[in-house]
């Protein structure tokens, strides 16, 4: 493997052919290694685009228990797009190191799964309590994953998962139920939490999720209560915790920080389905099965219970106790609305795919050996097929615009053309190729309530246009990617990354590229 005690950059650029490969190596005694790069310098900065990290030897024999990335040190700053993540057996992205920075974009994790154990596999995993200061995923596709899609689990500043596409997951695909200020917005879960529950999960203490469970909800959100049927009775004088159980002074995090009135539980505009089939297939499964489980209750006590599955729902009865009392209590900023259960209506072949996904449910809901369920028209893992034979566009016109931004529900990569509108509508200004990098002076300035930018590009690359505010926070980035030489116009409302609009006064306009940086001063009036 990597070790890496620095800075790391490795982008690749290649257009629409398939991205450069790192494959596991085989080696003499015919052993391979089982993660790919670990980062234990802190402080680092580290840039990922464009390349295809797969786990699968030239011989199609998956890993063991493997890891895509390692981050084992704090303060990092991560940052990784376009890129393909596929076969990893038990997480893409392990994150142990406090405060770092995650901008995820733009990705598809694919077949990430254990061939023996459920839990495995995933996009990203954090350790607990790992607090964070960013975390934010956007744009990202995860298609046949067994677990842990997404992990808050340590105090954290802002966490943001948008506009992605969660196709297939066995169970738990969140990890998310004391995150402090959680934006879950626009994305689209199809059959993500297959599995559902079966009491062993729901019940039994060893899954250290009661009474919010992972195995029974997707999205939850768990506070400090003393006081419910479920602290007091149904578990007897239980404190179950939010944020404040991620107080760790050690690491930063001090009671002072943890202020319930500034909790942020934001999740809008959010289309959840389960095809008929897996309908059918919890009602059979439960109407049949025979087998029971000794389980133990809340009260100390063991029940042999039978082993039926319990379906998932968006929000479990508890999380929406938690947000009708304890949070509405708290004043915290709660925001729940247009959580609809939509068919997004894929292609035939996506749609065949839930039968490996039942089966595979099935098997281990009876104890019987589980196999992987690999999404795998080709029948060959390595060298991966390109370009990716799944094709996660959708037909549901009303999905095609019901974001809060208008825009499709998902991942909007399945949508190019939507994609570069999203893109913050930069407009190309006339057909002359600058010689030199320039930022121009926005107009009007100061203005109110929108002003206009100008920038010029000397050579292709990646483009970031940052505004900060005068304490060098930042407050949006107006445009992140790749741009080709030219001059271009896009504008700024006063609005931050979440909408909101700021306050006024001075704000600070940057421009970064690999060659050439510049700030220039904004006025905002109001």
């Amino acid at each position: 493997p990597l070790r890496i005690d620095g800075n790391l950059r490795i982008i690749a650029t290649d257009g629409t052919e398939r991205p450069p490969v790192l494959a596991p190596a085989i080696l003499p005694d015919n052993s391979s290694i089982d993660h790919f790069m670990q980062f234990i310098g802190a402080d680092a900065t580290v840039e990922l685009n464009d390349i295809y990290m797969i786990a699968f030897r030239a011989d199609n024999t998956a890993l063991g228990w493997s890891d895509g990335i390692r981050i084992d040190a704090n303060n990092i700053d991560f940052t990784v797009k376009n890129s393909i993540f596929d076969g990893f057996s038990h997480t893409v992205i392990q994150l142990n190191g406090q405060w770092c920075k995650m901008d995820v974009q733009d990705n598809v994790f694919r077949n990430n799964m254990h061939p023996s154990s459920w839990f495995g596999g995933g996009a990203f995993l954090s350790g607990a309590p790992v607090a964070q200061d960013t975390n934010m995923w956007i744009n990202n596709t995860f298609f046949c994953n067994n677990s842990y899609n997404w992990s808050d689990r340590g105090f954290d500043t802002y966490s943001v998962f948008e506009h992605n596409t969660m196709v297939y997951n066995t169970v738990n695909p969140f990890l998310i139920r004391q995150a402090n200020k959680m934006h879950i917005n626009n994305n689209l879960f199809y059959a993500a939490h297959a599995m559902g529950g079966n009491p062993t999960h729901v019940i039994d203490g060893w899954f250290l999720n009661y009474p919010d469970t992972a195995s029974s909800s997707i999205l939850r959100v768990r506070a400090h209560d003393s006081t419910s049927v479920w602290a007091t009775d149904i578990w007897g004088g239980t404190i179950f915790t939010g944020p404040d159980g991620y107080i760790d002074p050690a690491n930063g995090v001090t009671a002072d920080m943890v202020v319930p009135s500034e909790r942020v539980v934001d999740w809008q505009n959010n289309a959840f389905f389960n095809p008929q089939a897996l309908t059918d297939f919890y009602t059979a499964y439960n109407d049949t099965t025979t087998i029971a489980d000794s389980i133990g209750m809340p009260d100390g006590t063991k029940a042999l219970v039978r082993r039926v599955l319990k379906p998932n729902t968006v929000i479990s009865e508890y999380a929406q106790w938690t947000i009708d009392n304890i949070l509405a209590d708290d004043g915290a900023d709660v925001t729940v609305a247009n959580n609809d259960i939509m068919d997004p209506g894929f292609s035939t072949d996506v749609n065949a795919q839930i039968d490996n996904l039942i089966a595979y449910v099935h098997k281990i809901s009876t104890g019987t050996l589980d196999v992987p369920w690999y999404f795998d028209p080709n029948e060959s893992h390595y060298p991966p097929a390109w370009p990716l034979p799944e094709n996660l566009a959708y037909s549901n016109t009303a999905m095609q615009s019901a974001g809060t931004d208008g825009f499709a529900l998902g991942d909007l990569n399945w949508f190019p053309e939507q994609k570069n509108q999203w893109l913050t509508d930069v407009k190309t200004l006339g057909t002359e190729l600058p010689t030199d990098f320039e930022l121009s002076q926005n107009y009007p300035n100061p203005f109110n309530p929108e002003t206009n930018i100008r920038f010029k590009v000397a050579s292709t690359g990646n483009v970031k246009l940052v505004v900060f505010n005068i304490l060098g926070q930042k407050v949006k980035t107006l445009f992140n990617d790749e741009m080709k030489a030219g001059s271009y116009q896009t504008s700024w409302n006063g609005t931050d990354d979440l909408g909101r609009k700021v306050a006024s006064g001075t704000y600070l306009l940057s421009i970064e590229t690999d060659a050439f940086r510049a700030t220039k001063k904004m006025m905002l009036l109001k």
